[in-house]
């Protein structure tokens, strides 16, 4: 989304890093309104260093292949804005002169780190605090060599500022982790009973928490009441199936869905129980945009959601989320406010060329400053 924006007002050119080769074909497509666009396959970096105070994630990234071909393409584009996805690739942001170097923080990686360390045991905790201190101690090292730091919301820019007090202008939010709203058709009632939805890749961590806590402990009070009620889990990587063992026919799961609006439009009610994990969480600007009723926890709608019923169901406490979620399954007709309110949110704030015009504004200011020359507005 934020690419095909951005293309309607730069010229954009696209490194994208693939899993495999057979990713190559579905993102081809990217050249159809970019400048140029490389698919290097990922080489796998160097992850087996244990001992290492770079973190896991920025070593599973280094590729000497991947910094021949940003610079390739930075001399021979004459680009202006290196713009880095993620925290494993800050290490490319390089030190330029006229080029400015400006990295996305879709969630702060030590943040998410410590806040999913509470629902880890043993050696999987050993692990998960040892990456902790070595995130906590890259990021606020190489975040200020930067030009711009992007964050989803308000807490995560505030959050990032108490740790880099000299930093915070550089820190700006409501840039990025947007959606084409207008690819969402808005459907408040309809929808099949007893049916409720999560949305998630299970390659990321916070969502295999969440999905266990929400089997184990939110689940079974929902069944108690409910026994008709099911939870449609959607998604690439899906779990371990003995995570489902005990839950029988009360869980469906669909795995990866190519056009997860259908899921949107049809299901009763989506879940959003994140734990831990930091930014904003799109599943949830897609499910206010299509109009289904929500029931997230705090972390889960941060940025997004901060007062209860606004524009979701809020709780934290398995008893107390699964009294909502059954309010909701019981009698959805009084959420239609809600899910209006929820939607007008995200055509207002969270739809992509409202945020790439944002987006545009930075990159022209931070080039400004980084080149010591006055704005001016493109003549008329």
């Amino acid at each position: 989304g934020t690419l095909r924006e951005l293309a309607k007002r730069a010229e954009v050119h696209v490194i994208a890093l693939l899993e495999s080769p057979e990713q190559r074909e579905a993102n081809e497509k990217l050249g159809t309104f970019c400048a140029s666009v490389e698919l290097p396959v990922r080489a796998g970096g160097h992850p087996g260093r244990s001992a290492s105070v770079t973190p896991y994630a920025v070593r599973e990234f280094a590729d000497p292949h991947l910094e021949w071909l940003i610079h390739r393409q930075i001399h021979l584009r004459s680009i202006d804005v290196l713009q880095l996805e993620y925290t494993p690739l800050i290490q490319y942001a390089g030190s330029f002169n006229r080029l400015a170097s400006v990295v996305f923080e879709h969630d702060i990686y030590f943040q998410s780190i410590a806040r999913g360390l509470a629902h880890a045991n043993g050696v999987s905790r050993s692990k998960a605090t040892f990456e902790y201190l070595r995130a906590l101690r890259y990021e606020l090292k190489h975040l200020p060599e930067c030009d711009c730091v992007q964050v989803c919301t308000r807490e995560s820019r505030d959050f990032l500022s108490s740790y880099l007090p000299r930093s915070h202008t550089r820190i700006e939010e409501g840039l990025r982790a947007g959606i084409d709203v207008a690819r969402f058709d808005f459907r408040p009632d309809g929808r099949e009973s007893d049916t409720m939805l999560f949305l998630g890749s299970f390659r990321h961590g916070p969502n295999l928490t969440a999905i266990e806590w929400f089997i184990r402990h939110v689940l079974p009070r929902i069944v108690a009441e409910r026994p008709d009620a099911r939870l449609v889990v959607v998604g690439s990587d899906p779990p371990p199936g003995d995570l489902f063992a005990g839950a029988g026919r009360s869980v469906e799961l669909l795995g990866f869905v190519e056009d997860i609006r259908t899921e949107l439009a049809s299901r009763a009610l989506f879940v959003c129980p994140i734990l831990s994990g930091s930014g904003v969480r799109v599943k949830l600007l897609e499910a206010f945009a299509a109009g289904i009723p929500v029931v997230s926890t705090t972390v889960g709608a941060e940025g997004l959601a901060r007062t209860d019923g606004e524009f979701c169901a809020l709780a934290d406490d398995p008893r107390e989320f699964a009294a909502k979620a059954l309010a909701i399954l019981n009698c959805p007709e009084p959420t239609q406010g809600m899910t209006k309110r929820a939607r007008a949110e995200v055509e207002a704030n969270w739809d992509m060329p409202v945020l790439t015009e944002r987006l545009e504004t930075s990159y022209r200011e931070v080039l400004c400053e980084k080149r010591r020359i006055t704005c001016r507005p493109d003549p008329a």
